[in-house]
């Protein structure tokens, strides 16, 4: 079983090394005689955000007179961990990092540290006694984005709903105790709450959180399970739109929703995924109601110049405080401003 999934996981990354064409190959002078930087993502094949993450790693990269490789660490830690040894015996100047897990990384971020390689965290978080270990970490303000998605939701599910009866709500989650999926979480139900603690008479009943780990596969799962128990559910909270048409597959399933999109749920996203975007823009009766903005190609392009930065023992100035962060302003898509957030060239909203 061992040697089949090395097997597999060469394939899929020589795959991937096509699509990103940020790999070098052998006897490829103009790219190995740039000094380089390896980037390990937790997921690249199957899942849209991050494949656009490191292809914004890439581009950046290229930009600057450096070279990336990327490798897929396919959600396991300790295959992460290996790579970032690999990329240190291959004299990477500096190390990007997307981790599988806040804590599972710590090997191989120490590992860096012994070599003096500098490591650069993006997008998911690390323990905050890890973060104070790398050169910068770049992600999104997840907490308050989500906070204005909740307030959104709640404001259009007070409209919509009314007092009559409980507002039943469901948060599609990613993954269980990390820090991501918490902040998304705990900022949404802050916005929400806010909202009827202002606007009192209105009553929430939560329905237990799912776990589909941003997989359209098992996050369909998820959501059948859900609407299978609770068929009276009315608002969902999916916290990336790479799965949203799971979400909207189980509710249609479910009679739930129509094949032209009318709802009886209404939805709130995150992620900015265009087609979502598109959705609010142009379909009057779309039910979803609001998306937050953390895009994957600004957050690499970030990571690569920080670490771009730190291999010049430099600072780009953006990078503060302990641990030192990076932090993408808040930023949410509505229906009234969604077109303005349409691109063609674009699969996450705001990405340039």
């Amino acid at each position: 079983m061992r040697s089949n999934k090395a097997t597999a996981g060469t394939i899929v990354l020589a795959a991937i090394c096509l699509v990103l064409s940020g790999c070098s190959r052998p006897g490829d002078s103009s790219s190995s005689d740039k000094p380089l930087i390896g980037v390990s993502v937790r997921f690249i094949a199957g899942n849209s955000w991050l494949s656009t993450l490191a292809k914004g790693a890439v581009t950046t990269a290229k930009a600057e007179g450096y070279r990336v490789e990327t490798a897929d660490a396919q959600g396991d830690a300790s295959t992460q961990i290996q790579q970032m040894k690999t990329f240190i015996n291959k004299g990477a100047k500096a190390i990007i990092i997307e981790p599988v897990g806040d804590r599972n990384v710590a090997a191989g971020i120490e590992a860096a540290k012994k070599a003096g390689v500098p490591v650069v965290v993006v997008n998911d978080r690390v323990t905050p006694e890890l973060a104070k270990e790398v050169a910068c970490n770049v992600y999104d303000n997840g907490y308050e984005t989500a906070k204005q998605v909740g307030a959104r939701a709640a404001a259009v599910a007070a409209a919509k709903l009314g007092k009559s009866k409980p507002i039943k709500l469901y948060i599609q989650a990613l993954f269980p105790q990390e820090l991501v999926t918490e902040q998304r979480e705990t900022g949404f139900m802050k916005g929400w709450n806010d909202y009827f603690a202002a606007h009192p008479g209105y009553k929430t009943v939560r329905v237990p959180n799912n776990y589909g780990e941003a997989l359209p596969d098992k996050t369909l799962d998820a959501m059948r399970n859900v609407v299978s128990a609770n068929p009276d559910i009315n608002v969902i909270f999916n916290q990336t739109d790479v799965v949203m048409g799971s979400v909207t597959e189980a509710l249609r399933a479910a009679n739930l929703m129509s094949s032209t999109g009318s709802s009886k749920v209404i939805i709130a996203g995150f992620d900015g995924g265009m087609d979502v975007i598109k959705g609010m823009a142009t379909q009057k009766d779309n039910p979803i109601v609001a998306s937050g903005l953390n895009q994957p190609a600004k957050q690499s392009g970030y990571a690569v110049q920080e670490a771009i930065a730190a291999i010049k023992g430099k600072s780009t100035g953006e990078c503060k405080g302990s641990p030192a962060t990076r932090v993408l302003p808040p930023q949410i898509v509505t229906p009234e401003n969604a077109s303005k957030f349409v691109n063609d060239k674009l699969q996450f909203a705001g990405s340039l």
